[in-house]
């Protein structure tokens, strides 16, 4: 990625997009770290962890395309989420999954939680796992393990435009065998992509203390 802090930029603001309600950074901070606890959450819990209206919740929910709800009326996912993926993220003895490799770099230091992330290269089909704190990586095998990363698109599906292309890779070789087929594309090593992530955290952190 060739300006790591801009990329970081525009990832943010489509996170926070007007598409979406003001609060949003502060709904989906809160939402993840309810979530990381492993149960699903319920609108009243969220309006209780926020000090908001329920009715303020319902609504800013509504408008986060791509929310995971179960049949009680609980969410139990948005990009951190209780269904199965292929990119697991383990939390002490609790085992969640995320939408895409980037959410696993950058999620630990929105949740204040340290993770073992566990998944498979896209191409190869090799194992890739390592763990994330949130101000470092540490054991990542392969050592050489490589994540994809696109321009982050101009649409309130997120998961459809942007997460469906973020991948992990055993090595950046397989990494740019795999995105020669897949235009718009860009591969950086985990270490990079964990910077990029960091950044995004610390934008999200200083907007959802803002409001």
């Amino acid at each position: 990625m060739t300006d790591p802090a801009r990329y970081a930029t525009e990832l943010v603001e489509r996170l926070t997009r007007a598409r979406r309600s003001d609060g949003f950074a502060q709904l989906f901070v809160a939402l993840l770290r309810e979530l990381a606890k492993g149960n699903p959450v319920s609108p009243a819990t969220l309006a209780a962890a926020l000090h908001w209206p329920l009715t303020r919740v319902d609504a800013a929910l509504e408008q986060a395309i791509g929310t995971e709800w179960d049949d009680h009326g609980c969410v139990i996912g948005y990009g951190l989420t209780l269904r199965e993926t292929a990119y697991r993220f383990e939390i002490e003895d609790r085992r969640l999954y995320t939408w895409c490799a980037f959410d696993t770099l950058f999620f630990p230091a929105l949740i204040g939680r340290t993770a073992r992330v566990v998944s498979r290269c896209v191409a190869t089909g090799a194992p890739v796992s390592l763990t994330v704190t949130p101000t470092a990586t540490r054991a990542v095998e392969p050592a050489g393990a490589a994540v994809s990363l696109v321009r982050p698109p101009d649409t309130p599906d997120i998961r459809s435009a942007f997460c469906c292309h973020v991948h992990f890779f055993a090595s950046a070789i397989a990494a740019r065998s795999w995105s020669s087929q897949h235009p718009g594309v860009e591969v950086v090593g985990v270490h990079d992509a964990f910077s990029i992530g960091c950044e995004c955290a610390r934008r999200l952190l200083d907007d959802a203390s803002s409001h």
